[in-house]
């Protein structure tokens, strides 16, 4: 089933998706940005920078495919590529949330 336009109902569950995750990632990024200015602890800071960079890294997907590669989706090398940075920038941003946690 597609909608009048030719896009597919996964489509707009994909991207309402991302963009919920976006949303929750990037309060939950400023919710600890605020809390790092206003205590001044590095633990918050780093927590700040681990759910950017978990935000970040559940959306690249999307935002490669949607903005930098529309009509077209990533295959072969190119897949494993876009998945690679994925990864990378979860696992920078999970250990960013370990390190503020053993500062706290």
């Amino acid at each position: 089933m597609t909608t009048h336009a030719g896009q597919s109902p996964e489509l707009w569950a994909f991207v309402a998706s991302n963009l919920l995750t976006f949303l929750v990632g990037a309060g939950l990024s400023a919710v600890a940005y605020r809390a790092y200015r206003r205590e001044r602890a590095r633990a918050l800071l780093l927590a700040a920078g681990g759910f950017a960079c978990l935000t970040l890294g559940t959306v690249v997907e999307a935002t490669y495919e949607l903005l930098l590669n529309p009509g077209s989706h990533a295959v072969g090398r190119e897949l494993f590529l876009l998945r690679t940075v994925e990864g990378v920038t979860i696992a920078v941003g999970l250990a960013l949330l370990v390190l503020s946690v053993r500062w706290m």
